[in-house]
């Protein structure tokens, strides 16, 4: 081959390789989002409001969460290994020219110049496979031309050979079968089902966290308010308690009782606000707000409040639900049928090896390349072979090991399994129970709070009159307020429990109207 044509090549090549590089790196590589630390400081004294519904909430957490960013790429990692184990059984393409010159000392005496050249030429293509069967095949399109050129005229030799030939293999012990071969492919397509129940599960996880987090932010926002309703009515009766001294009506001691209260309840609206601070911060960092320069700093207002309605349980119902919804369990099946599969891919592994093997061609002969392509086409010179190749380890130790420690293997997973349908039976009893328990709170709590609302108002008209003292109905105030704080508390409960309960039913996704797409 011309050394000039051979350095176009290569470069050709080289270039080829690394724009395709390119090309793929471009493909593969995701933008990673960045935020100039300039933004978040621009807007530190920006006092915006949010108003923002449980959906939103939902909505901003599934998009722009890191977690879940990560578990959605799992499945596309699992596509790739798919692909890597369906390429055993794409075919492949090969070529070869290959141009030998040999020049050597001629035996015979009878000529003065006593060498001999000989050149070998071979242009040969073909095309090997596997099927999923275990049948290995190759189809040969073999091409030589041979020329010898010795001193003697007479003696001269050039001619070509050519050749059409397939050879089969096909396994009928070890590597035979179409579960053997596919099992690799079986196993990635299985992991890429598990990998995609992990995402799902994952995304389920996030709702619940996101759908609590809201609640409980809902929770400080009322005990906030309740903390200020108290502290109000406090300073509501220090004024009258300021007239009434001045009038000479109470003493200086009820007085101070009164300003001690308002004390009080002031430093107990000031933890109040430090802990709805903190919620405000854990629902913002689990939607992912905290990210967003514009909306870091901002106020959280909720659209939504806690509805309050009887949601009838059945556990048998739950439990059906848990076994047939719940990801977890699922990506546990999954991976106990590949757990089978490997076991039988090892078994595969301790038969010897008997392949049967056969060939059959075509040939030809002339003294140019037309001459033997068409003697080739004629059929009349075939080449054909048939036999079996037989291969056992001594011992075969290392397939022998690997057989026994699938199967323990299979035994852990079956007993971890076991532990998984039990630890499901258990969270999913003590689900169910929460939700009652939390249901006969709010009922309770409710007739707690109806019932000292109407104290209160009874004792604040005698207290007007003059027939109740300061500390009874200081007493009264804070009972109130514990009564309206365990009502909202045990609204509160009572939704997350539902929540609670979606989750180990694995109906998280469903109740919230998402759907993942595969």
């Amino acid at each position: 081959m011309n050394k000039k044509y051979a350095l176009f090549f290569m470069l050709f090549s080289l270039c080829l390789n690394i724009f395709m590089y390119v090309i793929c790196l471009a493909e593969t590589t995701d933008k990673i989002p960045t935020y100039k630390k300039e933004d978040f400081i621009a807007s530190a004294n920006t006092k915006k409001v949010l108003k923002i519904g449980l959906v939103d909430c939902i909505a901003f957490a599934l998009r722009n969460n890191s977690e879940i960013k990560i578990k959605k790429i799992e499945p596309r990692l699992k596509e790739s290994d798919i692909k890597i184990a369906r390429s055993d059984f794409e075919p492949s393409f090969d070529a070869t020219y290959k141009l030998r010159d040999n020049t050597n000392q001629n035996n015979s005496t009878a000529y003065t110049d006593n060498t001999i050249n000989s050149r070998d030429e071979d242009i040969n293509a073909g095309l090997s496979g596997k099927l999923y069967t275990g049948t290995k095949y190759n189809m040969d399109f073999l091409n030589n031309r041979s020329k010898d050129d010795p001193s003697s005229a007479s003696l001269r030799n050039d001619n070509y050979t050519s050749e059409a030939k397939i050879t089969i293999t096909q396994p009928l012990l070890k590597g035979f079968g179409v579960q053997v071969n596919r099992a690799d492919i079986t196993i990635a397509k299985n992991d890429k089902n598990i990998s995609e129940e992990d995402f799902e599960n994952t995304v389920a996880d996030i709702i619940t966290k996101t759908k609590a987090a809201y609640y409980n932010y809902i929770f400080y926002t009322e005990k906030h308010n309740i903390a200020k309703s108290s502290l109000k009515r406090a300073e509501d009766m220090l004024q009258i308690n300021n007239k009434r001294y001045k009038a000479g009506l109470v003493s200086s001691l009820t007085l101070l009782e009164t300003k001690t209260a308002v004390a009080k309840r002031q430093k107990n609206l000031i933890s109040a606000e430090s802990t709805l601070k903190k919620s405000e911060d854990e629902l913002k960092l689990i939607t992912s707000l905290v990210d967003d320069p514009s909306l870091w700093n901002t106020e959280i207002v909720p659209l939504d409040k806690p509805v309050f309605t009887k949601e009838y349980v059945d556990l048998a119902r739950s439990l059906s639900n848990a076994f047939q919804y719940r990801p977890d369990y699922a990506s546990e099946e999954i991976a106990l049928e590949n757990r089978d599969i490997k076991i039988k891919k090892a078994k595969n592994v301790l038969f010897p090896t008997l392949d049967l093997v056969g060939s059959f061609g075509l040939n030809g002969l002339g003294d140019n390349l037309d001459e033997a392509l068409s003697k080739v086409g004629t059929g009349d010179y075939e080449d054909w072979s048939i036999g079996l190749n037989f291969k056992v380890p001594l011992g075969n130790k290392k397939a022998r090991g690997e057989y026994n420690k699938k199967k323990l293997e299979k035994i852990q997973a079956l007993i971890s399994f076991k532990r998984l349908e039990q630890n499901i039976i258990l969270e999913v009893r003590d689900k169910v129970r929460e939700v009652d328990i939390q249901y006969r709170q709010v009922e309770a709590s409710s007739l707690s709070r109806e019932a000292e609302t109407q104290n209160y108002n009874v004792q604040n008209e005698r207290y007007t009159a003059g027939e109740v003292s300061t500390h009874d109905m200081l007493d009264y105030q804070e009972r109130l307020s514990q009564a309206e704080l365990d009502y909202i508390k045990a609204l509160i409960d009572h939704e997350i429990s539902i929540i609670n309960l979606d989750k180990s039913e694995g109906l998280t996704l469903v109740k919230n109207d998402i759907k993942l797409e595969r």
